[in-house]
C-alpha cells in the first residue's frame, strides 16, 4: 500500500517540480510543463498504480490547463485514422475468435508439422505466429496455453514419457512466437500503429500496409526461425518423438470439439482473405485509380460488413459478428494508444522536442549504426519492465528530436523503435503472453531470464542488419542517412 501511494503522488510531484525548475535557460515553459506531464505519464505506466489506459487520458486534462495544446486539437488526436485501422483488426480478430477459427487453424498447422519434439515446438510457433498477426497476443496466448498445456504435460497418461525442456521450449517458443508475429503485420499490435501514425502526422509519410508486410514479415520469419534454433539449443528434448498415437489423440480431442467447418467459418475466411488481399494490393494497384481511398477505408469497410453478412447454416440471418460479441474487444487499447499520440503531438508543440534535440547534439560525431544499435538495445531493455506502447510513444518524439539534431534520417531509427518494443522476452512482465506462459507453472524466472536475454540481444542485430540492407529496398532509405 505505501509503494502503490507513493507511486500514485510520484507523478504530480515530477511534474510540479520539473513544471517550476528552470531545468535550462533556454528551455521553454511550455517546453517544462510538457517535460513534466511527460514525467508523470511514464511514472503511472511503469509504476501502474492505476489502470494504464486512465494515465492515457491525462493529456485531455493536462494540456489544455498548462496551454500547450487546446482541448479541441488534444482530442483530435484520440480520433486519430490510424486508431480506427486498429479497430478494425480489434473486430476481426473478435469476429475470428467467435466462430473459433484462430482454433481450427492453429490445431491444423501444429498437426501437420509432425510428432518429434523439435518440429513440436516449430509447429506451435509457426501456428501461434501466424494468428498473432491478425488478432491479439494475448488473445493467441490464451488460446493456445491449454493445447500446449495438453501436449506437453500428458492430459492422457502420457506425462512420464515428455521431458522436462521439451516443455519449456514449447512453452517459450509459444510467448515469444506471439510477440514475434505481431511485428509482421501493420495491426499485430498497437506499437506498429503508434509508428504508422506518428510518421504520418510529423512526417507527413504515408505507410501502406503492403510496404511494412514486406519489411517485416520476412524480419519476423528469420527471428522466428533464430528463436527456435536458440530454444532447440539451450532445450534440447530429451526424447526423438512423441508416441505418434496419444499426440493425435490429443490434437484429435480439440478438433472434434469444434465440429465440421461451419458455413459461417468459410464465409469469414473469404471476408478476411478479401481484406488481406486489398491492403497487400491496394497501395500497388488499385488505391490511384479509387479517390481518397487507402488501408483504414478497406478495414473499415470490411468491418462493417461482419455485421451484415449472414453467417449462414444453423445460424440463419445472424450476422459474422452483432455488438454484443464486439463490444467485448479491448477498448481501453485505443484510449491508449490516443494517449501516445497526444503526448507524441504535445512534444512538438510544447517545443520540448526541438529542445530534447538541441541537448544530443554531441551525438553527432557517432557512426549512425552504433547509435541506431544502442537506441533498439535500450528500447528493447526499456520494454521488459514498461509497456510496449508507453516505450513507443515515449521514444518516438525523443528519437525522431534526435535524429533531427544530429542531422540523420529519423525514419528507419523510429521503424526500429516500433519493432524493438515488442521485443520483451526475458521477464513475464514484460509481455502478457508472457505472464501467461509463465503462469502455467511449467517455468521459472530463470528460464525465461535465459533464453529472452539471448533472444533480445539476438533481435536487435538482427533488426539492425535487416534494416540496414532492407530499408533501401523497401522504402528508398538508409539506416541514419
Amino acid at each position: 500500500m505505501r509503494r502503490s501511494t507513493l507511486a500514485l503522488l510520484a507523478g504530480p510531484l515530477a511534474f510540479v517540480l520539473l513544471a517550476i525548475t528552470p531545468v535550462s535557460s533556454d528551455m521553454a515553459p511550455s517546453a517544462r510543463l510538457a517535460l513534466g506531464i511527460t514525467a508523470w505519464m511514464a511514472i503511472w505506466w511503469i509504476s501502474e498504480v492505476v489502470h494504464v489506459t486512465v494515465t492515457a487520458l491525462l493529456p485531455l486534462v493536462l494540456f489544455p490547463l498548462c496551454g500547450i495544446m487546446p482541448l479541441k486539437r488534444v482530442s483530435a488526436e484520440f480520433g486519430s485514422e490510424v486508431i480506427f485501422l486498429f479497430l478494425s483488426g480489434l473486430l476481426f480478430g473478435q469476429a475470428i475468435e467467435r466462430w473459433n477459427l484462430h482454433v481450427r487453424i492453429a490445431l491444423n498447422l501444429v498437426r501437420w508439422m509432425g510428432n518429434q519434439p523439435g518440429r513440436i515446438v516449430l509447429g506451435f510457433m509457426v501456428a501461434t505466429g501466424f494468428l498473432s498477426m491478425w488478432i491479439s497476443n494475448t488473445a493467441t496466448a490464451v488460446m493456445m496455453t491449454p493445447v500446449a498445456i495438453a501436449v506437453s504435460s500428458g492430459q492422457l497418461e502420457e506425462a512420464a514419457t515428455v521431458q522436462a525442456n521439451f516443455r519449456r521450449a514449447l512453452m517459450l517458443g509459444l510467448a515469444y512466437a506471439c510477440s514475434i508475429g505481431g511485428v509482421a503485420t501493420l495491426i499485430g499490435t498497437p506499437t506498429n500503429a503508434v509508428f504508422l501514425s506518428y510518421v504520418k502526422n510529423e512526417m507527413n509519410i504515408e505507410v501502406s500496409f503492403w510496404q511494412w508486410f514486406a519489411f517485416a514479415f520476412p524480419f519476423a520469419v528469420l527471428l522466428m526461425g533464430l528463436c527456435w534454433l536458440l530454444l532447440m539449443r539451450l532445450y534440447p528434448p530429451e526424447k526423438t518423438s512423441l508416441d505418434a498415437v496419444e499426440y493425435r489423440a490429443v490434437l484429435k480431442r480439440y478438433l472434434d470439439q469444434l465440429g465440421p467447418t461451419s458455413m459461417a467459418e468459410r464465409r469469414l475466411m473469404l471476408l478476411f482473405g478479401l481484406v488481406i488481399l486489398s491492403w497487400l494490393t491496394g497501395s500497388l494497384l488499385w488505391y490511384r485509380w479509387v479517390p481518397n481511398s487507402n488501408d483504414v477505408i478497406v478495414a473499415v469497410c470490411g468491418a462493417l460488413l461482419l455485421f451484415i453478412i449472414p453467417a449462414g447454416g444453423a445460424k440463419g440471418r445472424e450476422a459474422l459478428l452483432d455488438w454484443s460479441a464486439a463490444s467485448r474487444i479491448p477498448w481501453g487499447v485505443l484510449f491508449f494508444f490516443g494517449g501516445g499520440l497526444a503526448l507524441a503531438r504535445g512534444f512538438e508543440v510544447s517545443g520540448l522536442a526541438g529542445w530534447l534535440g538541441a541537448q544530443m547534439r554531441g551525438l553527432g560525431g557517432w557512426p549512425p549504426l552504433l547509435i541506431a544499435l544502442v537506441v533498439f538495445t535500450v528500447v528493447s531493455f526499456i520494454s521488459e519492465v514498461a509497456s510496449n506502447i508507453a516505450t513507443a510513444s515515449i521514444m518516438m518524439p525523443v528519437l525522431a528530436a534526435l535524429a533531427q539534431a544530429i542531422g540523420l534520417d529519423p525514419f528507419g531509427m523510429l521503424l526500429g523503435t516500433a519493432i524493438a518494443a515488442s521485443f520483451g522476452f526475458a521477464l513475464p512482465v514484460a509481455t502478457a503472453p508472457n505472464t501467461i506462459v509463465f503462469s502455467s507453472g511449467y517455468l521459472n524466472i530463470r528460464d525465461m531470464a535465459r533464453a529472452g536475454i539471448w533472444l533480445d540481444f539476438i533481435a536487435v542485430f538482427l533488426l539492425l542488419a535487416f534494416a540496414y540492407f532492407t530499408l533501401p529496398l523497401v522504402w528508398g532509405v538508409r539506416l541514419g542517412h
